[in-house]
C-alpha cells in the first residue's frame, strides 16, 4: 500500500458529490496496558474488548468503497493491544477490497510498549506511518506515564522504539505536556532530539478548564517559547516541531493541513470496537452518529446527530470573526474550545492568546536575523 495525504473533500449535496472521511479506529476501545495519569479515557483493562472481524471488514469494505484515498488512524486506549494476528487481518481485507490504483494511508499511535518484530514487520512492510508517546527521559516520562503496576513504562517504550528502529521505521514522537513537566521544556526537547526524533508534537493537558493536570495558554506559550529558542539554536531544518510548524506557516500566510487549523473535523470519524461512530476520539462520544453496520460511511453526514455537531462546529464566535489570524487558525480543535468557563465546540480555542504570542515571539526572531542578514 502506498502513502497518501489525506483528503478533507467538500460537503455537497448527495445526488451531486459523495462524501467521505478519514477514519479514525480504536480496535480496542480505551483498553490500554498504561494507567497515564492525566488520561481523558476510563483507564480499564477489559477482556475481549477487540472489534469483531465482521466489525472490521465492514468498516474496510465499506470506507474503501467510499473514497478515492482512505486513511485508517489507528488509535486508542492502545490499539497494539489488538495483536498481531487482527493488523494482519486488517491489511487483507485492505488488499481484498482496494480498488486498481486506490490508495491507502495507515497511521498509528501507540505507546510502543507492546511493539514486538513482527507486528513492527507488518508496519514497515505495509508502510504506516507509526506515532510514539513519550514524555521525555525516565523520570520526566514516569511523572505520569506508568503501567498498571504503577512502574515507569520509559524502559519499555524505548525498548519498542528501538525494535521499530531495527527495521528502519523512524517513528514520530507525542509529547503531552502536563502542569507538573512544565518546568522541563529544556530538558525533554534536548533528550529527544538526542534520541534521534526529527519530527515532534507536543501535546497540552486539556480535559477540563481546571484541574490538577490541565496548563494555561500563558503556561503553554512559555513552554513552546522555550522550545522555539533551543530549535532555533540547533539550526536543524530537518528537524520538525509541529506545534512550531503551525504557527510559523502563518509567515507566509498560510496553514498546515492539520484538522486542528483548517477546520476538517467534519471530515474525521472515530469507530469503535463495536462500530459506533463518533466525531472525534477527543470529543469524548459526545456524539453519536449511527453504527456502521446499518448506514454507509458517506451517509453519515445526513444523520441529525452530524447536523447537529455541524451547526455547533461552524459556529464563528465573534471574537474570531475580529482576528486576523481566524482563516490561518480555524479557532483550533473544537475538544479545546472554552464557551462560558466550560468546554464547549462552539466556544473559543483555549489556547488562542499562546498561538497569537508565539506568532510574534518568532517573527520577531525571523526578522531580526533575516535584518542581520541583509547588513552583513
Amino acid at each position: 500500500m502506498q502513502k497518501v495525504n489525506s483528503l478533507t473533500g467538500k460537503y455537497g449535496d448527495k445526488t451531486t458529490e459523495r462524501y467521505w472521511f478519514s477514519v479514525q479506529l480504536k480496535p480496542v476501545g480505551s483498553t490500554c496496558n498504561l494507567r497515564c495519569k492525566y488520561c481523558y479515557a476510563e483507564p480499564w483493562l477489559a477482556s475481549g474488548n477487540v472489534m469483531s472481524y465482521e466489525t472490521l471488514e465492514c468498516i474496510v469494505r465499506k470506507c474503501l468503497q467510499s473514497s478515492p484515498c482512505p486513511t485508517f488512524s489507528w488509535h486508542g486506549g492502545e490499539p497494539t493491544l489488538a495483536g498481531y494476528d487482527f493488523f494482519q487481518c486488517a491489511i487483507k481485507l485492505m488488499e481484498k477490497y482496494q480498488r486498481p490504483n486506490q490508495k491507502v494511508r495507515n497511521l498509528i499511535q501507540t505507546n510502543a510498549t507492546k511493539i514486538t518484530p513482527e507486528l513492527a514487520g507488518l508496519f514497515k512492510e505495509c508502510e504506516f506511518g507509526v506515532s510514539v508517546s513519550l514524555d521525555g527521559p525516565e523520570h520526566i516520562h514516569g511523572t505520569n506515564r506508568i503501567l498498571i503496576n504503577g512502574k515507569n513504562s520509559f524502559s519499555e517504550v524505548i525498548r519498542g522504539v528501538k525494535i521499530l528502529r531495527e527495521i528502519e521505521i523512524d517513528p514520530s514522537v507525542i509529547c503531552t505536556v502536563s502542569r507538573e513537566t512544565l518546568p522541563f521544556a529544556t530538558e525533554t526537547f534536548n533528550f529527544l532530539i538526542s534520541q534521534g526524533f526529527k519530527r515532534i508534537k507536543y501535546s497540552p493537558v486539556f480535559d477540563s478548564v481546571k484541574d490538577e493536570f490541565s496548563i494555561t495558554s500563558n503556561e503553554w506559550f512559555g513552554y513552546l517559547k522555550t522550545v522555539f529558542y533551543q530549535w532555533f539554536e540547533i539550526g536543524d531544518s530537518t528537524i520538525q516541531v509541529r506545534d512550531l510548524d503551525e504557527v510559523i506557516v502563518w509567515l507566509s500566510e498560510k496553514s498546515l493541513n492539520l484538522c486542528s487549523t483548517d477546520r476538517t473535523c467534519l471530515h474525521w470519524v472515530s469507530i469503535n470496537p463495536k462500530g459506533e461512530i463518533y466525531p472525534c476520539e477527543y470529543l469524548k462520544e459526545q456524539y453519536y452518529y449511527a453504527n456502521i453496520s446499518q448506514t454507509e460511511i458517506e451517509d453519515v453526514v445526513f444523520t441529525p446527530a452530524f447536523q447537529e455537531f455541524k451547526k455547533i462546529c461552524e459556529v464563528v464566535p465573534l471574537k474570531c470573526r475580529r482576528c486576523k489570524f481566524f482563516e490561518l487558525c480555524g479557532n483550533g480543535c473544537p475538544a479545546t474550545r472554552v464557551k462560558d468557563g466550560k468546554i464547549s465546540p462552539d466556544g473559543v480555542y483555549a489556547f488562542c492568546e499562546e498561538r497569537q504570542m508565539l506568532f510574534y515571539e518568532i517573527k520577531k526572531v525571523f526578522d531580526a536575523t533575516l535584518k542581520g542578514g541583509d547588513e552583513q
